[in-house]
């Protein structure tokens, strides 16, 4: 979500063909965080959620773990300009050499357009507060991503394969092709692409790297081949050259931090504890408390943690074998078949007035002043010790 304004200035472009480009730029954008990121990440427990609002930027998401075999979770994220969903699920494997991640699960976005500005066949939008607007939908998957190197101690990871951005309701398409790494360093990271109309015609060309930009240049306005290190100014620079388009250009990023997470992501496990941590959901990953003490430097405790996470997670499991606990049953999301691309989506539960479920228990949890119980959600973290507390104290 660190680049959601690529899905703003794609919902508020008047160029069916440069909006395609934008989100495509949007779904590319993820790649951008994974350089370094080659340690093994925390498992998400069944039932696990994550939510994140971002008031200046007028969006808000939230996640959960929907599957534990195999491992699925599901997100929603609406802004007033667009909704992203999906589902993250991968197939892996092990090469000898290397370990491969096939991602299986399929991308969503859907732009929110005026409806005296849209053709007159798009679905109009349902959702509370959407009145007036129609939805442009979107779908694509990711690539491939493989890990190589871990065995002799110098781990680099790589993306490679064609991502496929289809306009549902055009026909057109944006095809993002992630090079191989190779045995050349000017190789490295290198996406090359081209958005393609319904008729087949190539109208504009895409270059750039996955760790730096992504830029675009409509078809006959310039000459050769787009280089993808072209130093191309943005839109609103004084310097802006009009044939060619910024589409995404990285944040920037130290040279060293922890895990090799960027500053965006350091963010994300921040728990004020008197202005969040009550109002969340009590199965927020913000209260998992193995993963809090890792983050507070408390490693060997952390370690104990984990099991005593893990051995909760089997002992729930053996109830529902037994039958002494209801079968598991996602929270806050219903799989169901997605019309244009008839495959599986994890839609958000909604209320009677069309609202996302999820935010209208948040509210209410809000409105009582917190520490509440939640409708339907089941206590899946384990306690949290003193030291804990006493550590996030000082922390915050």
């Amino acid at each position: 979500m660190e680049f959601s304004e690529c899905l703003d200035v794609a919902a508020t472009d008047p160029d069916p063909l440069r909006r395609l480009a934008f989100v495509a730029a949007f779904g590319m954008s993820n790649y951008s965080s994974t350089l370094g990121r080659i340690a093994k990440p925390f498992n998400p427990m069944l039932s696990e959620t994550f939510e994140y609002v971002r008031l200046d930027r007028k969006y808000r998401y939230v996640s959960e773990q929907v599957s534990h075999h195999p491992p699925i979770s599901a997100c929603w994220a609406e802004s007033p300009l667009w909704h992203y969903y999906g589902e993250v699920d991968a197939q892996n494997k092990f090469l000898g050499k290397s370990f491969e991640i096939r991602p299986t699960g399929i991308a969503h976005a859907d732009l929110l357009l005026p409806e005296e500005k849209a053709p007159n066949h798009y679905p109009k939008a349902t959702g509370k507060g959407e009145e007036g607007k129609v939805i442009e939908h979107y779908s694509w998957k990711k690539v491939t991503t493989n890990i190589s190197g871990f065995i002799f101690g110098s781990p680099t990871i790589d993306h490679y394969g064609d991502m496929v951005v289809t306009n549902h309701r055009t026909g057109d398409q944006c095809i993002l092709t992630f090079k191989p790494r190779g045995w050349r360093a000017k190789d490295a990271y290198e996406i090359s692409g081209q958005v393609i109309t319904a008729a087949g015609e190539v109208a504009y060309e895409i270059a750039g790297r996955w760790n730096v930009q992504l830029i675009a240049r409509k078809v006959g306005a310039g000459h050769g081949q787009l280089h993808p290190d072209l130093d191309v100014s943005e839109p609103n620079s004084p310097s802006a050259q009009p044939e060619y388009i910024m589409l995404w250009k990285n944040s920037e990023k130290p040279a060293e931090s922890p895990f090799n997470l960027t500053p965006f992501a350091i963010t994300l496990n921040h728990c004020p504890l008197d202005t969040l941590k009550p109002y969340l959901c009590p199965t927020d990953c913000r209260l998992r408390v193995d993963q809090r003490a890792f983050e507070l430097g408390q490693f060997e405790e952390a370690n104990g943690l984990k099991i005593a996470q893990e051995e909760r997670q089997r002992a729930i499991r053996r109830a529902r074998e037994e039958g002494k606990m209801a079968p598991h049953q996602p929270r806050w999301f219903m799989a169901e078949t997605e019309v244009d691309t008839g495959d599986r989506v994890w839609s958000p539960l909604r209320t009677q007035d069309n609202g996302v479920e999820y935010w209208a228990e948040r509210e209410k949890a809000y409105l009582q002043g917190g520490n509440v119980p939640w409708k339907g959600v089941d206590n899946i973290f384990i306690e949290e010790p003193a030291f804990i507390r006493e550590l996030m104290e000082r922390s915050y």
